[in-house]
């Protein structure tokens, strides 16, 4: 039988699992879309229907806009005459369209990368709020939704070094908190705090917690009070100006010493992270449905950084975020300002949750 001299083909080649991902992700992503038609709603209502939101939503706005326009008084805070400043850079005709387009880019970013729905409920949880209470007026939230992209979009999306994130992060909290809103001083240092005690066992918890009460324990009287007295005096000027805030409470003991000072602040933190023990209708069953997912995605962030240490996001954001919380506990009025004040940083959680959807293959820098 005659033999062929023919050479064999070579057998076709599997693809590499590169290929198959890269074709993979270019499959529909009806989240993605939900995005984009979030931002987009967004913009028409900014746009159009601005006018029929609530008067509450923009209580600190119009303040700002006083002062921008007619001056300052000497009823108005400094941080509203800073805002104002800075705001009168932009200038008062363009501020609108300023506010829009910087609060459509957050948007942008916080709805980006979503892969389950499970993800886009919890997000619409963070997103909302932050909306209706940070985005249809100018204000200083306005600033902190840029100070938080610029610290979080150039991580995520562009990954830039951690070292360049660090000092983004501390650069602007000190600008921010020396000339706006001091308190942010005080979150640098919580966060410091935090960030050492993150992947370490509950006994260094405790006892960081007993030196903290400690210490403010043998804190002078006159630094407690300025620390904590913002919430009764800002109850007391609501009442004083007839305004109805249904969820405003105030100090049950003096701030003035140690244990006056710990006593309010265990009441305030039970208020503000379990509003539904207190109030009872269903935007407070909204508000702790938000809390409950702020604290997963912490309590997931952590055993993150547990399982790998070097990663870099979820320790760092997650501690950001805890030390907004704990800041803001000493004197946050009311349960509406705690939530405008901590929504404003959400881009934090979202940063964590992007992160982990983005974990780079191994041997690829980061």
């Amino acid at each position: 039988m005659p033999m062929s001299h023919a050479i064999a083909a070579p057998a076709a080649q599997a693809r590499p699992p590169m290929a198959a991902g890269r074709r993979g992700s270019r499959r529909f992503n009806p989240y993605s879309v939900a995005g984009v038609l979030i931002v987009l709603v967004y913009v028409v209502i900014y746009a159009f229907f601005r006018e029929m939101l609530p008067e509450k939503w923009s209580v600190d706005s119009a303040k700002i806009l006083e002062i921008l326009n007619y001056g300052g008084t000497d009823e108005m805070d400094n941080s509203f005459a800073v805002t104002a400043a800075l705001f009168s850079i932009i200038g008062s005709n363009n501020l609108d369209v300023f506010t829009c387009a910087s609060s459509a880019v957050f948007l942008f970013f916080a709805t980006r990368n979503i892969r389950r729905a499970g993800d886009f409920f919890s997000r619409l949880l963070l997103i909302a709020p932050c909306i209706m209470l940070n985005m249809f007026a100018p204000s200083k939230e306005t600033v902190v939704l840029i100070m938080t992209m610029c610290i979080t979009v150039t991580t995520i999306y562009f990954r830039t070094s951690k070292f360049l994130t660090i000092g983004a992060f501390l650069g602007l909290y000190a600008i921010y908190g020396v000339f706006v809103r001091n308190y942010y001083l005080l979150i640098v240092g919580a966060f410091f705090a935090v960030h050492w005690l993150w992947r370490r066992p509950l006994k260094y918890h405790l006892l960081a917690a007993i030196l903290a009460a400690g210490a403010i324990m043998a804190a002078p009287s006159n630094l407690l009070q300025t620390l904590q007295s913002p919430r009764d005096t800002s109850n007391a000027y609501a009442e004083q100006i007839g305004s109805d805030n249904r969820t405003a409470f105030t100090n049950i003991a003096s701030p003035a010493t140690g244990p006056g000072f710990l006593v309010n602040y265990v009441y305030a933190a039970t208020v503000l992270i379990t509003p539904v023990i207190y109030f009872h209708t269903p935007s407070d069953a909204f508000m702790q449905m938000m809390i409950v997912a702020m604290l997963l995605i912490l309590y997931k962030a952590r055993r993150r950084s547990r399982r790998n240490p070097g990663e870099f996001e979820p320790r760092f954001f997650g501690s950001l975020f805890v030390a907004h919380i704990l800041v803001q506990l000493i004197f946050e009025p009311d349960l509406g300002s705690f939530t405008r004040h901590l929504t404003s940083v959400m881009l934090y959680l979202i940063a964590i949750k992007v992160s982990g959807n983005q974990r780079p293959a191994a041997g690829i820098p980061r």
